[in-house]
């Protein structure tokens, strides 16, 4: 008899990098993704069935622990829980909108599915602009603790209140609080690595630069070509590329990476901060 195959979870798997990591997953086991929007969901469903993955959906919103304790109970209804990738996050809305998703999701995902992890792996979501942030010591001491009665509300002040650069004002507000979100991501990710261990599991999180997905199509063919000139290759990445990238890290062979950030934005990260040789 062979060895069951675990069921892989790919939150904000409905479109763009997450649904090419579903899709890519499929080949370690069925593929369970959650997103907020029902349409998109049953797309995305169809997209990996057609792809020949034994693929399942489920409504969930992230930064609802309620909503995402129902995904887990459903999850292990299908079969034991393997690795899971947190692609879920928002770029754009309130402000208060993106630390709720980017921050206490992240961290809702951690928590509902820590007590299930051993020898797997969980995989966040960061970004590139993360790197762009600098945080204070108020706000590290503040993240230090993301269980607290009012981590939400302490370490979203923090951050909302910080004068914003210059360079970054006409960006508005919210561009700081995504960043800002990102550089959490980070952080926290690092933050999990020794309690992952103590449970044969490793934490670690992936950074994109510019791909191709709908959200960055959202902006005008002229700020894209921009981005496009942005990187090493004056090209987008392709979804598929993470989607590899994610995999190949989760194959047998990789036991020994955890708690670290991991960079795949095509030398935009390495152009912005080193002088490149000509």
């Amino acid at each position: 008899m062979g060895e069951t195959r675990k069921l892989q979870i790919v939150l904000g798997g409905t479109s763009g990098m997450g649904l090419a990591t579903a899709i890519a997953l499929g080949k370690q086991g069925p593929v369970l993704v959650g997103g907020r929007n029902l349409e998109r969901l049953n797309n995305a469903v169809e997209a990996m069935k057609a792809a020949g993955v034994e693929g399942y959906g489920k409504q969930c919103d992230i930064s609802d622990r309620a909503s995402l304790d129902e995904f887990v109970a459903y999850a292990v209804s299908i079969a034991e829980i393997g690795n899971v990738v947190n692609a879920a996050g928002v770029d754009s809305g309130s402000s208060e909108m993106i630390w709720k998703v980017n921050v206490q999701g992240t961290i809702n995902v951690v928590e509902a599915f820590y007590p299930y992890v051993g020898g797997s792996c969980i995989v966040n979501y960061s970004s590139i602009t993360g790197y762009y942030y600098q945080p204070t010591p108020e706000e590290i001491e503040a993240w230090g603790d993301p269980t607290a009665d009012d981590f939400f509300e302490k370490s979203f002040k923090l951050t909302t209140t910080k004068e914003i650069d210059p360079r970054m004002a006409f960006m508005g507000p919210e561009f700081l609080t995504y960043i800002a979100s990102k550089r959490f991501v980070q952080y926290y990710t690092a933050a999990n690595a020794l309690r992952f261990g103590k449970k044969n599991s490793q934490i670690f999180s992936v950074a994109p630069g510019s791909f191709d997905t709908p959200m960055l199509r959202q902006n005008s063919e002229e700020a894209i070509a921009g981005i496009e000139r942005g990187t090493a290759f004056g090209r987008l990445g392709r979804p598929e590329e993470m989607a590899d990238f994610i995999v190949k890290l989760l194959e047998p062979g990789h036991e020994y990476l955890t708690g670290v950030d991991l960079i795949l934005d095509g030398g935009k990260h390495a152009m912005g901060t080193v002088k490149q040789y000509e």
